[in-house]
Formats: C-alpha cells, sequence, structure tokens
C-alpha cells in the first residue's frame, strides 16, 4: 500500500467554506505557526493553504481532527502551482538549531545579508514545521503531536506578495480579520478539471453540492458536473469503507 496519495486533500470544519473554495477558488489564510529549536523558537503569521499527502485508506484520524469537508486535487496540478512538502525538523537537530541562529543574526544585524537573502530565509521558513509538538486545535490540546504524520504541503505566497506577520498571534478575531483583509485578493486557482475527490460529511448532502456545483457561476460545463458527482465521497463512507 502506497504511503502517500496521488492527490492532495485540504480539509475544513465547515460546509460553507466548501462551498466557498468550489464557488471562487482557495483564499490564503494567515496561519499562527511557532517552530522550537533546541534554545528558542520563530513564531509568527504566515499566509498559506495547506494540504494533507494521505490515502484515503488512512485518513480518519486526520478527518477528526481537521473537519468532515474537503477537496481533493491532482499532485500535478499542486506542482505546477509551486506548492511543496513541509520541512519537518525535530527541535532538537543541529539544521534548527542552525536556521534559528541564521535568523537571529539577521534580526539584530549581525548579518549584513542582501535583502533578497533575507527574503529567501523567511520564504524557506514559511516550509517549516516541527516534526513533533503540542497541537492546539478546536479547543483540544494534543501533546507529543506527530506532526509529520500529517505528510503536509503548502501554498505560500512569495515575500513580495505576502509579508510575514512577526509575533501576531491574533489575540484577537479583529486582528486576524485585518491582517487577513491585507491579503484578501490572493486566490490560488483550480480547474474542475484538476478535482479528485470533493468530500462531504453526509449522503444527505450530495444533491445540495451536485446544485452547487451546477449553480457555480458558470464555472463548471455540464459535463464536468456530470463527472464530479462521480467524485463526491462522504466521511461516513471513508469511516466504514477504506
Amino acid at each position: 500500500m502506497p504511503l502517500s496519495s496521488n492527490s492532495l486533500i485540504h480539509f475544513t470544519q465547515e460546509k460553507d467554506n466548501l462551498i466557498g473554495i468550489l464557488n471562487d477558488n482557495f483564499k490564503v489564510h494567515y496561519c499562527y505557526e511557532k517552530i522550537c529549536s533546541r534554545y528558542s523558537f520563530l513564531s509568527g503569521a504566515m499566509p498559506m493553504v495547506c494540504f494533507c499527502d494521505i490515502p484515503l485508506s488512512e485518513i480518519k484520524e486526520h478527518i477528526k481532527i481537521y473537519g468532515c469537508y474537503g477537496i481533493g486535487l491532482k499532485k500535478e496540478w499542486a506542482i505546477q502551482n509551486g506548492l511543496n512538502p513541509v520541512f519537518y525538523c525535530e527541535k532538537e537537530s543541529n539544521i534548527s538549531t542552525e536556521v534559528q541562529t541564521i535568523f537571529d543574526g539577521i534580526a539584530k544585524g549581525d548579518f549584513h545579508a542582501h535583502a533578497k537573502i533575507k527574503q529567501s530565509l523567511l520564504n524557506m521558513i514559511r516550509l517549516m514545521k516541527n516534526y513533533q509538538g503540542e497541537f492546539h486545535r478546536n479547543g483540544e490540546i494534543y501533546y507529543n503531536y506527530r506532526y509529520s504524520d500529517e505528510r503536509e504541503w503548502r501554498f505560500v505566497p512569495s515575500y513580495q506578495e505576502a509579508t510575514l506577520v512577526s509575533g501576531l498571534q491574533f489575540v484577537t478575531e479583529e486582528q486576524k480579520r485585518i491582517a487577513n483583509d491585507l491579503i484578501r485578493d490572493l486566490r490560488l486557482c483550480f480547474t474542475p478539471d484538476d478535482i479528485t475527490y470533493i468530500i462531504i460529511k453526509e449522503e444527505s448532502e450530495i444533491k445540495e453540492f451536485i446544485k452547487i456545483l451546477r449553480e457555480a457561476k458558470g464555472k463548471y460545463s455540464y459535463d464536468q458536473v456530470d463527472r464530479l458527482t462521480t467524485r463526491i465521497i462522504t466521511t461516513e463512507q471513508i469511516r466504514s469503507d477504506f
């Protein structure tokens, strides 16, 4: 059995979020990230769209955490659009310490690095994540959570398109709204032919989503809707049949 999939899947807790994606592509949002090294950590809000590279047969636990609605897209689409697997680093490793040292040196002005080098470092950090750590999600705390099990791929716009908001932890929803409003026009686009799965919660929602596809501002042709109806699966099916 393969350890990865030919599709990348984006999951969400809310039905309306999936409807929004089907109608208007992926919106880029700031997510707060904390990358720990041996002696310190890097933190900040980073713009991204996240996917997992997990076969449907292995995805039940992921659904429990990230939601019952999702969309799968071809891995070829991901590569063409500049997505990349996350670089997982153990906080006690030498590479984590080296990145921290370089970042701290640039921030303090110790290194007279060219602006493009600084931007390249920031772009690289946006694709880093700890191998494991404490994970907060939906009011739950998961201790020693193995982030690498998610096999995450990310789309991150360039530093020129969306800057890193260093240290911002989104204490309030208003702070988060203001930050995301700065990048409201950024989109990660796909075509109907890129879609491999539309994942919904229950079988009773299938007719609703077929109607949504037919009315999606002319984005989906009759033949494309007809094809996509065969690619709608439910989390009920995944839990029982895969």
